[in-house]
């Protein structure tokens, strides 16, 4: 199917075409093209009822359910600006966000309407809060809006991983292009079915679970992000005979450490998993695949909310491929009509020259995808944005002679010990694996009298596997197979409750936030152990 060029146009093309074709499964619910489409049709007419104007921000703040796709679409045809928002992002984070988008209404449901009240309380402006039963409007639909390719679509936050999110200024162009490019690299058809557990509010789960099958026909089953129980997701694709899915690192990690017993799990029908979001680490898909009983299935990919999400895909069914020093990990070559390039680092920060094949920099985009900026922050869309349509993505790699890109970290991420640079994700990789730990992050804290940085380790220990008279043990273990392994001695090791490390919507680690807490004394109160 042809998309057309804006993202309403596509989805009112697909309903033409296909209105009781299925688009997604939730909750033992079937939800059609046609459904959707005149759903959404009611949603606009609540929406412009309840005080909504053509370019209006309207922030969604749901969990995974039909009333999001409905609103999210109902927004489009009015021609106001749809926001997705993380649920559970906090009182003040929530408002601040409410402020930075100039929002003027937030759609919601009762399960978190006490939440968003506070929120718009310390927003004003922002005076319209509607739920379902305001949305369901009978009413004649709203005439479509002129809308071209250059509008915008969204707003879509980042998940801020190193700061404060930023509201990304996605254009329909971005969005429709990208989906067409990133179907290409993934290979997916209408033969496919596909499962997904991401949220809606972040970029992997929208725009490749959500916004992507559409454009190919392609079977969607949802489930809600908060799988405690990471079985139900691997039950789902069993029983659907999934042959399509995506997940961070840490998903297909916790499925290795979690489900034990594999019993009436059969996920031979899967032809592709994506990884994404974090680090993809060999030993995660090592380990998954040969838990699970398959071969070539766990795909790299790299992506950023800056470029409408994709950039590398690595290809279905093909062996990955390591680095010379078998530390990294390719991601792929870019997808059609993407472009990468590795700059140099001035001492300012700036970016720098072009580097040649294997030298490690700043990895730098070029795409259809590529933001308009960040909403109302002009200073920091000029930190990002170079000329001729280059976007500084702040993540460090290297592309190698045959055009492979590898992902090695965050600029921001970097640790410095004694001069040399040393990546959180290897350090990381090497405590994740000892017995007694669920969780570890590494991160850098500044010392003044030594004029560099120290080493710290925050590490989540499995519920109450670990009897205190242990702390002292798995301290020294993992002091001793950090150093063994980097050659680097931790400062300090801190055992700490689970689901104390914060982390983004997506998964990754806070590491400025984390920072600041420790700084703070701000995990105090969850530590477990001191350490060394």
């Amino acid at each position: 199917m042809e998309p057309g060029t804006t993202l309403t146009e596509m989805m009112e093309r697909r309903a033409a075409l296909s209105p009781d074709q299925p688009y997604f499964h939730l909750y033992g619910e079937t939800v059609t093209y046609g459904r959707l489409w005149a759903q959404s049709g009611r949603y606009a007419a609540g929406l412009a009822r309840g005080g909504v104007h053509p370019g209006d921000k309207v922030c969604l703040i749901y969990p995974t359910c039909a009333e999001f796709f409905y609103t999210f679409f109902g927004a489009l045809r009015l021609g106001a600006v749809p926001v997705p928002l993380y649920p559970t992002l906090g009182v003040e984070a929530t408002a601040r966000i409410f402020r930075d988008s100039e929002a003027v209404a937030v759609a919601t449901i009762g399960w978190f309407r006490q939440g968003v009240d506070e929120s718009v309380a310390l927003a004003p402006g922002l005076g319209i809060v509607l739920e379902p039963p305001d949305l369901e409007v009978d009413a004649a639909a709203v005439p479509p809006p002129a809308a071209t390719a250059d509008d915008l679509a969204f707003l879509q936050y980042t998940s801020g991983s190193t700061g404060h999110p930023r509201g990304v200024m996605l254009t329909h162009g971005n969005v429709v292009a990208t989906i067409g490019f990133m179907a290409e690299a993934a290979g997916l058809t209408a033969e496919d079915r596909v499962v997904s557990w991401l949220p809606l509010y972040h970029d992997m789960g929208l725009i490749g679970c959500a916004f992507t099958p559409p454009l190919t026909g392609t079977p969607l089953w949802l489930l809600p992000p908060d799988l405690r129980n990471p079985r139900q997701w691997l039950e789902l694709v069993t029983e659907v005979r999934a042959t399509f899915t995506v997940s961070p690192d840490f998903g297909y990690r916790n499925c290795v450490r979690h489900v034990r017993d594999t019993s009436g799990l059969d996920l031979t029908s899967l032809r592709a998993a994506l990884s994404g979001a974090e680090p993809v680490r060999t030993s995660t898909i090592d380990a998954f695949e040969a838990r699970f009983g398959l071969e070539r299935v766990i795909s790299p990919c790299y992506g950023l909310a800056e470029a409408t999400l994709a950039v590398a895909i690595w290809p279905r069914a093909t062996p990955l491929r390591l680095d010379a020093s078998g530390r990294f990990l390719s991601v792929g070559r870019p997808c059609s009509s993407v472009a990468v390039r590795i700059l140099g680092l001035q001492e300012d920060g700036a970016a720098g020259l072009e580097l040649p094949p294997g030298e490690e920099g700043e990895i730098c985009v070029k795409s259809p995808g590529v933001m308009r900026g960040y909403y109302n922050n002009p200073e920091a869309t000029a930190q990002v944005l170079l000329p001729g349509g280059w976007l500084r993505t702040g993540d460090l790699g290297f592309v190698d002679a045959a055009g492979y890109l590898f992902v090695t970290g965050r600029l921001k991420d970097l640790i410095v010990l004694g001069g040399t640079n040393v990546l959180p994700a290897d350090i990381e990789e090497v405590v994740d694996r000892i017995e007694g730990v669920r969780y570890g992050a590494a991160v850098g804290l500044d010392s003044e009298r030594t004029g560099t940085q120290r080493l710290y380790l925050v590490v989540e220990v499995r519920g109450d596997a670990l009897a205190p008279d242990e702390h002292h043990r798995l301290v020294r273990d993992i002091v001793g197979r950090v150093h063994e392994a980097t050659g680097h001695r931790p400062a300090r090791v801190l055992l700490v409750l689970p689901s104390t490390i914060p982390k983004t919507s997506s998964g990754k680690i806070q590491r400025s936030r984390l920072v600041e807490m420790l700084a703070a004394g701000g995990l105090d109160e969850r530590v477990l152990h001191g350490g060394h």
